[in-house]
């Protein structure tokens, strides 16, 4: 009990496993399984490393689970706890587990348990402010040239307005040239007095080096969201910490909520619905793509309704926005970005995936997520005048309700206007349109021939993969460029789960 009172009370991500004996692994993972740990029982002995392919590679016949390659095609993500080779497994979140060759013993001291409160929304504002900014100071605690990732949004002006007085810091901001993007950046960091830097993304830059993302990352992962990689690693490399707001709208706002509506065609703010919600959000159904093989489609589908139900057992009435949300570490599609920013620099401090706020999230009502109610409460204030800055989506970190809806819908309005605009008068000229979004265009699908991109090796065991997964019609025409009914992210996906294999 005293070390899941440790485990439980400690204010930064964790995550290790050590080995007990030559047959005994322990595994320690944080509330949310952030930092994911995975495990492998094989012929008398146990293997463990911090990627799929890490333990995959000690395996002495690793092979892939056509149902978990099928789930990561269509979702970027493989249901807990399923890695996309068979055997190899993550360990489980808010745990203290052993792993011996024959079985699996895990003392849990934390889910993410709903509760009811009847705390008013400056209570809920008050407990997130708190406990952001106390595990941002832990984090940067002693640290010198503090690098923070500044896409401009309120996620980061709300870190940066929290950074301890004082603090060495510079901000950081990414993108494909110099746009609105940055422009508001720069607005937001001049009213937070903190000087930005802004880098200059690459061409080509999501197109490049997608076997090295893969294998970095190790499996499980869509690499899409590697940002912080190559020539964008090194301006953080010689950071004392890396500090960014990753996971806020995932756990205190309603992107990945199924029970919130916007009203008629967007005429009305959003708000909670007044009925129920039993579905997983973030995940498609399998059996409804007519281009996956109909058994392991159904496959695919029972796995996800095992950890929905797993979820009812404590979140009787959220479980379905909770879906990707435990473990985050291993749930997320967006999870590459933490774990490339993980391989960019040693100490990477995301407060919102602290243990604590992870905890708070998980108590929080969601009509206080409705709204961003919460999120107000508890940054507002201390943005100050960067509060009331448009941010590219063209929100007003400050405003909420009608007001904030009816700003929002003008700018984005206005904004789109002045862009088609633009892009015409581009075309007219024969110059590229830019780019005034935070994404490259190559952002989504960056290849078309999968052929030209693989081993000889790869690409035959990918077509018996292939032929495992999909309907004959759709494996006969998945590797011809254009053909067959899947999606372009499923031949993204695919490609990267052909660099896990040996060339």
């Amino acid at each position: 009990m005293m070390l899941a009172e440790k485990l439980r009370e400690r204010l930064l991500p964790f995550g290790w496993f050590e080995e007990k004996g030559p047959d005994s692994i322990t595994f320690v993972t944080d509330h949310a399984g952030s930092v994911p740990l995975y495990y492998a029982q094989e012929q008398g002995c146990v293997l463990a490393g911090s990627t799929p392919l890490e333990v995959a590679e000690q395996m002495s016949a690793a092979t892939f689970d056509p149902v978990s390659v099928a789930d990561f095609l269509l979702n970027g993500t493989v249901c807990y706890p399923y890695t996309v080779f068979k055997g190899v497994y993550v360990a489980p979140p808010g745990a203290v587990t052993e792993v011996t060759p024959s079985e699996v013993k895990t003392a849990t001291y934390y889910r993410p348990e709903e509760q009811k409160s009847n705390e008013p929304v400056t209570y809920w504002g008050a407990q997130l402010r708190a406990q952001v900014q106390h595990a941002l100071q832990a984090g940067v605690e002693g640290k010198e040239n503090i690098k923070v990732l500044f896409s401009g949004g309120e996620d980061s002006r709300a870190i940066v307005s929290l950074l301890p007085e004082g603090v060495d810091c510079e901000l950081v901001t990414f993108a494909d040239g110099y746009n609105r993007e940055v422009r508001l950046a720069e607005r937001a960091a001049r009213a937070l007095s903190v000087r930005l830097r802004f880098i200059q993304r690459p061409e080509g830059f999501y197109k490049k080096d997608i076997r090295e993302r893969v294998r970095a990352i190790g499996g499980d992962f869509d690499i899409r969201h590697t940002h912080v990689w190559g020539q964008l690693a090194e301006p953080v490399k010689d950071a004392g910490a890396v500090v960014g707001g990753y996971a806020a709208d995932t756990l205190f706002k309603s992107a990945w909520m199924g029970n919130v509506e916007k009203g008629l065609k967007r005429l009305t703010p959003e708000r909670l619905k007044s009925t129920g919600f039993d579905q997983p959000v973030g995940v498609v159904a399998a059996s409804a793509q007519d281009w996956l093989d109909r058994d392991v489609a159904a496959a695919v589908d029972e796995r996800r309704l095992a950890h929905h139900k797993r979820l009812l057992e404590f979140r009787p009435t959220s479980a379905g926005n909770w879906h990707t949300l435990w473990p985050l570490g291993s749930q997320r599609v967006t999870y590459a970005h933490y774990l490339a920013a993980r391989l960019a620099c040693a100490d990477v401090v995301e407060p919102f995936l602290a243990p604590q706020v992870y905890r708070l999230a998980a108590r929080m009502p969601d009509e206080f997520r409705v709204d961003r109610k919460a999120f107000r409460a508890a940054f507002g204030a201390p943005m100050g005048k960067a509060g009331w800055l448009p941010t590219s989506s063209g929100r007003i970190p400050r405003l909420g309700g009608y007001a904030w809806h009816y700003v929002e819908l003008g700018t984005v309005a206005y904004r789109r206007a002045k862009d088609r605009a633009a892009t015409l008068a581009a075309r007219i000229n024969g110059r590229k349109p830019i780019n005034q979004g935070a994404w490259s265009a190559d952002h989504g699908a960056f290849r078309e021939d999968l052929t030209e991109e693989l081993s000889e090796t790869q690409l035959e065991q990918s077509r018996e993969l292939v032929d495992k997964i999909l309907t004959s019609k759709e494996a006969n025409a998945f590797f011809k460029p254009g053909g067959g009914a899947a999606p372009d992210l499923a031949r993204n996906r695919l490609l990267q789960v052909a660099y896990l294999m040996d060339e």
